[in-house]
């Protein structure tokens, strides 16, 4: 009877618990899994919505950096014991600052999976500390290497990170109504990429307008924060959907006309359903989107509001052209697409 290795798996973001969710449903038999977050609104709802085992410790700081220092040392503090009790092999996370530092202090060899270099703060603390990176194939290998790690630490997946949960997920078929609808994803204005007043939200009050001067559409916002959704809210609640907690992306995804994306995550799932969506991202560049969705025409760039506004007008006054584009593109690429979870498991095992 093989002995199972352990694993402890950090997680920060719903994004991350949805790789891990995963990571948990294709582990191999002498694998065992130990999921850890911390205590976050948005993500507090969304791990009881797609119902993951885990553990929290410590909470997430907000926007002030002298809070989010005091809780990330806080949250190393508490990490300390359990991991010295629990008798873990390894350690994995999507970039976490506490589990590269505890797992290198406890001489635990940690392992990373992501693919945003352009998060700078937890990268300069977390990547130099792993042993190898894994990272979807659009990113270059200097992107990393700029943060300590050698060439030969960095480990390249053929897929982009969304098809690690698109391939578990059975997204409901999208069918032709006579009422469409738009998702609006607001910015992670709590990130340390992110720069106030450069996310979608700062264009709502002429891009609702502007979609609803198109066609008789269904406007939903998406906020990621509480704070976000008590002002959409109270500003557009009269003219779209907000809604009362966090959402299972995919499945309105997939009923969706079009997406516009504050963020990352739901523009990629998007991409890779074949839904046309539109990447308004002004604070930062992303890397999948710069090398892969848009020389591929899976995404729409928008850099400033003007922009934002003329590809919307684009795509909605065609929209039933720009879905079939959309899908057949998509089809295309994903079908050379290899499984990112299998992909880490193996690189894992081998060390």
């Amino acid at each position: 009877m093989s002995i199972k290795k352990r694993i402890w798996v950090d997680v920060l973001t719903p994004k991350q618990a949805l790789f891990a969710k995963s990571m948990i449903e294709r582990s191999p038999s002498n694998v065992e899994l130990v999921i850890t977050t911390r205590d976050y609104a948005e993500l507090n709802k969304f791990i009881g919505q797609i119902r993951l085992k885990h553990i929290s410790f410590g909470r997430h700081g907000g926007s002030a950096i002298g809070k989010k220092l005091t809780a990330s040392i806080e949250r190393m503090r508490d990490l300390v014991p359990f991991v010295m009790e629990n008798g873990f092999d390894t350690s994995l996370s999507f970039i976490s600052p506490e589990a590269a530092r505890v797992s290198f202090g406890l001489g635990l060899k940690h392992f990373i999976c992501s693919d945003s270099p352009h998060a700078v703060a937890p990268s300069k603390l977390a990547v130099p500390l792993s042993t190898k990176l894994f990272s979807p194939f659009p990113v270059k290998k200097e992107r990393w290497t700029q943060y300590g790690l050698k060439p030969t630490q960095i480990f390249l997946y053929h897929a982009l990170d969304p098809w690690a949960w698109l391939l578990s997920e059975n997204p409901m078929p999208r069918s032709k109504r006579l009422f469409g609808s738009i998702l609006i994803r607001l910015e992670e204005s709590f990130a340390s990429y992110s720069k106030f007043g450069k996310g979608v939200s700062d264009v709502l009050t002429t891009l609702i307008p502007r979609i609803k001067s198109l066609g008789d559409f269904e406007i939903v916002v998406i906020p990621r924060y509480d704070e976000q959704r008590r002002w959409a809210k109270e500003k557009f609640g009269k003219m779209c959907t907000v809604p009362d907690n966090t959402v299972e992306g995919v499945k309105l995804i997939s009923k969706a006309d079009l997406v516009i994306g504050g963020g990352g995550t739901m523009t990629q799932e998007a991409a890779l359903m074949g839904v046309p969506n539109i990447s308004y991202f002004p604070s930062s560049k992303l890397d999948v989107f710069e090398n892969y969705y848009f020389p591929k025409k899976l995404s729409v760039r928008a850099s400033t509001p003007p922009e934002l506004m003329r590809q919307t007008s684009h795509l909605l006054s065609n929209i039933e052209d720009q879905k079939e584009q959309f899908s057949a593109r998509a089809k295309r690429v994903v079908r050379g697409f290899e499984d990112p979870v299998r992909f880490v498991f193996q690189q894992i095992l081998k060390d």
